[in-house]
């Protein structure tokens, strides 16, 4: 805390320098006419006095200042203060005099000598608060003290007691007119900070995506170059293989960029659904990984017994996170032989609510430094991975291990499905009916018999009209709705129930659609439909979806 505080002293204190080096000249300006007004009617000795004064002040505080910046201790910014404190108190003193002066005018004279000190406090010295405070209490106290000293006088009492008001109004102003241009330039220090560090990372991004960039680009043109006059048939092979796999690492960093680019400006967010979780890792184990020196790499998958089948989680954003993942520990593999490495799959420790998977590689890997002298676990692709993990809740790391081996993990939120209970879900709700929507017969048919094998009552229409025809007739407790539908579709009907006002407008609407695309899932989810269920349709995500999409009641 004392380092903090002294760093904000030390940065205060410097622009405070500034500051009144900036104002010095019309501040000296302003000093000498005010003696000068003051050498009228006070002798000429005691404004002399208070000029030199004044102004030797100034050159000590300047010094000061300079010594504090070099040495920023607590006895500096007091001695700091000290000299402000007391320059500002001696400029005051005159105007206390010229107050015994019968003319009214020359009081006059006295008094706009003190406003003007606070005017210059509340301004000039606001960078500083401390400072701007103290110093503003000289000519506060005086302007104070020339009302205050009528108010035992019982034939003008109650007129010093009104300017004793307007002084204290006058005061009040100050301070909130000091404080508000300290808080101003505090707020316009902190946005050029974030400014010129946002222009930094830019700077930094930047250059590492210009080597980023050139790496692949440069096996590219390398083997496009030797392809080109290879007659060789296996070789030939050899550098189409390389190219391809240049191209697929050229393609992920564009995807990474745009992915960054979409996290840092909001655009992706934390989708989850039920699923399962090894079709998953067998979707990142089947990818075309970009790597560099090697062919046909083996991912070898391993779930715990204690992982359940089904979960909710966002699968979209798990599968980016361990496809970056698996290629930054398959590229430290070393080369001239099939990269392998192992992907497990456990609960975390003691957590039933958080997935781990940690990725490994089978030997010891080689070190990878990029040209900038950075290693490659920092690179673009992990600190995609690191902010897609902040907009999950999950977290991840990449380690290394003393024999040089990468260790990659994430660990994330990951919420068990319970199966169907056996005697269906009376048990969980007691009734629960369903409409269900599809065009089509044979879709409706398969998902009402899997709605009564649990135990829940079921309805089907085949087109949006009769559905909202038929919930404004009847009482249901959610909807199943098929998004692709003629005349009226999935997202026209969902818009109807939600706009229709009626006392159904809020119940629960699951899609069932044969859009399984990250991205249709995500634009389905938006709209503010309550769950997803790709077809076919599994009974247990069916039960998954209507489970979360309908809380079921506490017990009794």
């Amino acid at each position: 805390m004392v380092m903090v505080d002294r760093a904000t002293w030390k940065d205060e204190i410097s622009r405070q320098r500034q500051r009144l080096e900036a104002d010095l000249v019309s501040r000296q300006i302003g000093i000498a006419l005010s003696c000068i007004v003051f050498g009228f009617f006070l002798p000429f000795w005691a404004v002399f006095l208070t000029y030199l004064v004044v102004v030797g002040g100034e050159i000590t505080q300047h010094r000061q200042m300079r010594a504090f910046e070099t040495d920023p201790t607590p006895a500096r910014r007091s001695a700091i203060l000290a000299t402000s404190t007391f320059c500002i108190a001696v400029y005051s003193l005159p105007a206390l005099f010229i107050w015994l002066h019968p003319d009214p005018l020359v009081k006059f004279t006295g008094v706009l000598s003190l406003i003007g000190a606070l005017l210059n406090v509340s301004v000039v010295r606001s960078t500083h608060l401390a400072m701007g405070i103290l110093s503003g209490l000289p000519p506060a106290l005086a302007l104070l003290w020339l009302p205050m000293q009528y108010l035992f006088d019982p034939i003008i009492n109650m007129n010093a007691a009104l300017a004793a008001t307007g002084v204290i109004v006058l005061v009040g102003y100050f301070i909130s007119a000091l404080v508000q241009n300290h808080r101003t330039q505090s707020n316009l220090v902190a946005a050029v900070t974030d400014a010129t560090e946002a222009s930094r990372a830019k700077s930094r991004f930047l250059s590492a995506m210009s080597h980023e960039v050139r790496t692949p680009l440069n096996a590219i043109l390398g083997h496009s170059q030797l392809l080109r006059e290879q007659t060789d048939s296996d070789a030939a092979r050899d550098h189409a293989a390389a190219v391809e796999s240049a191209a697929r690492g050229m393609q992920m960093l564009v995807e990474d960029v745009i992915d960054l680019a979409s996290v840092t400006e909001g655009q992706i967010r934390f989708q989850p659904v039920t699923a399962v979780i090894r079709p998953e890792l067998d979707v990142v184990a089947s990818m075309k990984l970009p790597m560099s020196g090697h062919v046909d790499p083996v991912i070898t998958i391993e779930i715990a017994p204690e992982v359940p089948e089904f979960g909710r989680f966002d699968p979209v954003l798990l599968r980016k996170c361990l496809s970056h993942l698996s290629a930054i520990v398959l590229n430290e593999q070393p080369a001239g032989r099939p990269a392998e490495i192992d992907m497990r799959c456990a609960l975390a420790p003691g957590r039933q609510d958080r997935l781990r998977v940690t990725i490994a590689g089978r030997a010891p890997a080689r070190p990878a430094i990029k040209r900038d002298g950075t290693p490659a676990e920092e690179s673009l692709a992990l600190t995609l991975v690191h902010r897609i993990a902040e907009v999950i809740g999950a977290r991840a790391a990449v380690l290394r291990a003393p024999d040089g081996s990468l260790v990659a993990r994430i660990e994330l939120p990951f919420v068990t499905v319970p199966d169907p209970p056996a005697t269906g879900a009376e048990m969980v709700y007691g009734r629960l009916r369903a409409l269900v929507v599809d065009d089509i017969a044979t879709n409706r048919f398969v998902v009402v018999q899997m709605l009564r094998s649990l135990r829940i009552e079921a309805d089907e229409v085949s087109g949006g009209s009769d559905a909202l025809d038929r919930l404004a007739t009847g009482e249901f407790d959610i909807v199943l709705l098929d998004m692709n539908m003629p005349d009226m579709d999935g997202e026209a009907t969902f818009r109807e129930i939600r706009s229709s006002g009626a006392e159904w407008h809020n119940i629960p609407v699951v899609a069932l659609t044969a859009d399984v695309v990250a991205r249709q899932r995500d634009y389905y989810l938006s709209l503010g439909l309550n769950g997803f269920v790709s077809k076919p349709v599994d009974k247990r995500l069916l039960w998954a979806e209507i489970l979360f999409a309908v809380p079921p009641p506490p017990p009794l």
